[in-house]
């Protein structure tokens, strides 16, 4: 059975796809509702509020890491071997550009990419959702070419050996 605040939770999520129909809400707005409405299939909006961190993964290993790859990989991989179209290949180019010009990439990918301590990366929740509205293009590709992925949640992904205001960057406790 469905608790008071489950059941108020799906209310809200229905009237804001009923908005949406309708055209009610700003364009802004709704791109923003459709990503949290995309986030809310793997977790329910009371997990999302209490983990710290988020990441955006796929099923396939990373050579280095042996763990899951982020979004960025999963998707230059498709561009890479010439999965994707043109016009979709510059959609991941455009959204690699602006993460690159607006968050700080992490030292240890090294001059080469090569990530000697074999980090990964995860999303602060508390101040991720600029950085959502920009990866959504990337999950419409993914979700467009049935690209497996998972949004994981942790409060304890790793050892922390980096952090800025949107990001940190996680070793096993063993390294």
């Amino acid at each position: 059975m469905e608790n008071k605040e489950e059941l108020e939770l799906l209310k809200m999520l229905d009237e804001a796809e009923e908005d949406i129909r309708n055209g009610r809400v700003a364009p802004i707005e709704s791109t923003f509702d459709e990503i949290r409405k995309k986030l809310n299939t793997f977790a329910p909006a009371k997990i999302i509020n209490d983990k710290k961190y988020m990441r955006i993964q796929g099923e396939e290993l990373a050579y280095k890491t042996k763990k899951p790859v982020g979004i960025f990989v999963l998707t230059w991989r498709r561009v890479r071997d010439g999965i994707y179209s043109e016009e979709d290949k510059n959609i991941y180019l455009e959204v690699d550009k602006w993460f690159k010009e607006n968050l700080p990439e992490p030292p240890f990918y090294g001059d080469n990419n090569d990530n000697p301590q074999g980090a990964t990366t995860w999303f602060k929740t508390n101040n991720s959702s600029i950085m959502l509205e920009h990866l959504k293009p990337l999950l419409d590709l993914l979700d467009k070419y049935n690209v497996p992925y998972e949004i994981a949640y942790s409060d304890n992904p790793g050892k922390v050996i980096y952090e800025d205001d949107y990001q940190i960057g996680v070793i096993d406790y063993d390294k």
